[in-house]
């Protein structure tokens, strides 16, 4: 069994037809048009087990940045984690996923994003985290979009072409966000990753005054006579005031019935512009593992000197262990297992740790936002 990266064009479309075989049907694109990066030739990073020549097994794995303030993280994304039938049960996709850990830690990668959360990634280290209010819009319900304050004189329409630089303008400006050129964006919302998973497809919609776009949104709605999800709000960014009309109008133009609205626990403004919706608390769709606490820390240092310089001055991880991570801060320290530690870093009301000073004044540097698993970004 040979296991490696570098696939060549010929493998990533074998590699292609084996995901499809396994993840799509008649009415879905294939993952090779969803999931450029996965199968991209250019970037080299996806991993494949050959038997003999024949791939029997796949991992797809895409790099990006995930900016945070003035901080980039190395993140990868895994996934279209696939193996052929008859060689399931054999510990390929466990001897894939170690390749994987070792490309990503010499890449200098701080965190792994998974779109999973079975025995495979978990055993590894991978964990749930984070949280996110899924708010849920429904035209029969009698709960409706309030108006919003929407700029006088604004217009609310569908996205056109001359849109871009406008529309890359206000994604950047998010504070935390995985970063794209222009084109990136264009060919994230053209691909459509998670909603081709899920029989949706992508609408752009705009709040729009003066000529200048002041909101935009991702809406998938459905691309089959029975989609997997109900409508979902995929990406957005600019006013969050305007969001309530500029879904409403979408709701309208699209003649849907429902809309999910996904707000990761930091997006404060959208929830507050939300508010009255029925709303339902959930982790992220998928896992992530620290791949690096040492790494993590120092990619994650102009945001943490940003947030409070004396507390990040004085705090330093340590891996101990498989499933031990060393916190210490000052003269005070302990030690934490992966679990513990992932929710520290990530979810709104970590765990007490046993030393309450240490607990506070972690408490002014985390929880750490991280932009929403599911959107365009999706692998």
């Amino acid at each position: 069994m040979e296991i490696r990266c570098l696939l060549t064009k010929a493998e990533l479309d074998e590699a292609a037809r084996l995901s499809d075989s396994i993840f799509r049907d008649h009415e879905q694109v294939s993952m090779q048009q969803a999931f450029p990066g996965v199968f991209s030739e250019s970037l080299g990073q996806s991993f494949g087990a050959f038997d003999n020549g024949k791939m029997v097994a796949f991992m797809g794995l895409v790099p990006t940045i995930i900016r945070l303030g003035p901080a980039s993280l190395r993140v990868y994304s895994l996934g279209s984690v696939c193996t052929d039938e008859n060689y399931r049960g054999k510990g390929i996709a466990s001897e894939l996923l170690d390749a994987v850990l070792q490309q990503i830690g010499q890449a200098g990668a701080s965190l792994l994003l998974v779109s999973g959360a079975r025995s495979l990634y978990t055993r590894a280290g991978c964990r749930t985290y984070g949280q996110v209010e899924y708010y849920q819009w429904d035209r029969g319900n009698g709960v409706s979009f309030q108006t919003g304050q929407l700029p006088q004189g604004a217009q609310l329409r569908e996205w056109q072409s001359t849109d871009w630089f406008q529309l890359h303008a206000l994604a950047s400006n998010r504070e935390v966000r995985f970063d794209h050129n222009l084109s990136e964006l264009a060919q994230l919302i053209h691909c459509e990753a998670f909603s081709s998973c899920v029989k949706l497809k992508h609408k752009v919609v705009v709040a729009e005054k003066d000529g200048q776009i002041v909101t935009f949104a991702v809406v998938g709605v459905p691309a089959a006579a029975a989609p997997k999800r109900p409508p979902l709000l995929i990406e957005w960014a600019g006013d969050a005031a305007c969001m309530p009309a500029l879904l409403n109008f979408a709701a309208d133009t699209y003649t849907l019935d429902k809309l999910l609205i996904p707000v990761p626990w930091h997006e404060q403004k959208l929830a507050l512009a939300l508010q009255g919706l029925p709303v339902e608390q959930k982790k992220a769709t998928g896992t992530v593992l620290v791949a690096s606490p040492e790494r993590l820390l120092e990619q994650l240092a102009p945001y943490l000197q940003a947030k409070d310089a004396s507390a990040f001055a004085s705090l330093a991880f340590a891996r101990e262990g498989e499933d031990a991570i060393g916190v210490t801060f000052k003269d005070k320290s302990c030690t934490l297992t992966v679990t513990e530690f992932i929710s520290l870093l990530f979810d709104p009301g970590h765990p007490e740790l046993d030393e309450p000073e240490l607990t506070e004044a972690l408490k002014t540097l985390f929880p750490l936002p991280l932009p929403y698993d599911a959107g365009l970004n999706y692998v």
